[in-house]
């Protein structure tokens, strides 16, 4: 015999379904967020404060740069990880008339350079890279001895630039990655500049073999890797690596420019990270900064290496550290910086470590306008180190043109 549900039961058993879907008990509860890593974490917030002192002065410098250079870009100054200006000026596509904003994402080109050098120390930290480390632990066919990990973050490896030879070795119109570079070299053998540790020289072709060596010893893609365990960590939710080939377009990503507003367009090296590749944004930088402060990444003994004046330039008042440039001032304090440029932009990232001042330039069209003037702004913050500064220039100047004048 059939059994059938009594039809007029069902408004019951609904009833009672919602009861028991809303009343308190053993039901499983939903995972908590992760504070750490989810967008709403209240530690990527940033704080905004005017000055009634430095702040209109910045702005005055910002006005003065535009009209002196039709600067287009971002800037964002900070002190104690606090913004103190930050404006935006010009468009991300000039064709549309597409206005700039402090979301926008521009390439950065050399100072995706710190992101490498963080990504090999993170490694380091973990047991997994030793400095002292030869390029051949890690691809035995490598042709070029002696070598290290150390050399090739701070620019003493002698080896040949990517960005000329590739241009006689290939057809200029494949993308090549950096495993491409690699065997490249591998197969070809393009001559050194010099000997390993013979001196400093920047080279591209370092920082896209730190990253192959990332991908290698961790076993994902660089840009992932970067990704998890850098932009995440540090808050910078607006921040990816871009490889062409694998990405058809970037989000809110502003154009390069070349003069007279000719778009720049992707060529076969963009395929080759590390030593360039970021899209960031003026605020992530900043998250970027107060990350390192607050050794979310690394502790901070360990960071301080990248830091460290190499012995090979101790006693020059410019070295390179592990993807930083450093600058040692008249009053003996440190600036760490970067400057970099790539298919039509441009970026400078400025830390003064003894101020704790954080300077933020991007531009999406090609110009050097800013490379050196930046040194006004952070006078506004350090009198007298600029009297310092200044003095030791006129005392300079001074003894250039009595020696013009002598006989």
């Amino acid at each position: 015999m059939k059994k059938y549900i009594n039809l007029s039961l069902i408004p019951v058993i609904i009833l009672l379904l919602g009861y028991y879907a809303f009343v308190p008990g053993d039901k499983p509860k939903p995972k908590a967020i992760n504070k750490k890593t989810h967008w709403l974490n209240t530690d990527t917030v940033l704080e905004r404060h005017y000055d009634s002192i430095i702040t209109p002065k910045i702005d005055a410098w910002f006005k003065k740069l535009y009209k002196n250079s039709r600067f287009n870009g971002n800037i964002l100054v900070a002190q104690n990880g606090v913004i103190l200006y930050e404006n935006s000026y010009g468009y991300a596509d000039y064709k549309r008339k597409d206005t700039l904003t402090l979301k926008h994402r521009f390439q950065i080109g050399s100072v995706s350079k710190q992101f490498t050098a963080m990504a090999i120390m993170i490694l380091h930290q973990r047991g997994l890279i030793d400095y002292k480390d030869s390029i051949q632990k890690f691809f035995p066919e490598f042709p070029y001895k002696g070598i290290t990990v150390y050399q090739l973050l701070t620019h003493r490896s002698g080896l040949p630039n990517y960005n000329y030879f590739c241009d006689f070795y290939t057809d200029k119109e494949t993308t090549i990655y950096n495993k491409d570079v690699l065997q490249l070299m591998i197969d070809s053998v393009p001559l050194v500049y010099y000997p390993p540790n013979q001196g400093f020289h920047y080279c591209n072709t370092n920082y896209a073999l730190l990253a192959a060596i990332v991908e290698q010893v961790s076993g994902i893609p660089f840009e992932k890797f970067a990704n998890s365990e850098i932009f995440n960590k540090a808050g910078m939710w607006n921040t990816t690596i871009f490889v062409k080939g694998k990405h058809q377009r970037i989000y809110k990503a502003a154009k390069g420019y070349h003069y007279k507003w000719e778009e720049a367009l992707h060529t076969y090296q963009d395929g080759v990270t590390g030593d360039k590749g970021v899209y960031t944004t003026v605020e992530d930088l900043l998250r970027w900064d107060k990350a390192l402060y607050a050794s979310k990444l690394i502790p901070d003994s360990s960071l301080q290496k990248a830091f460290e004046y190499p012995a090979i330039r101790k006693n020059s008042i410019h070295a390179y550290g592990f993807g930083w440039r450093l600058r040692k001032c008249i009053d003996d304090s440190k600036i760490i910086y970067h400057g970099g440029w790539w298919r039509g932009f441009n970026a400078l990232f400025v830390r003064d470590i003894k101020n704790k001042v954080t300077i933020v330039i991007l531009s999406n069209i090609r110009t050097r306008s800013f490379s050196s003037s930046y040194q006004d702004l952070l006078d506004y913050f350090d009198v007298e180190r600029m009297k310092k500064r200044k003095l030791f220039e006129e005392k300079r100047l001074k003894i250039q043109m009595d020696s013009l004048t002598s006989p």
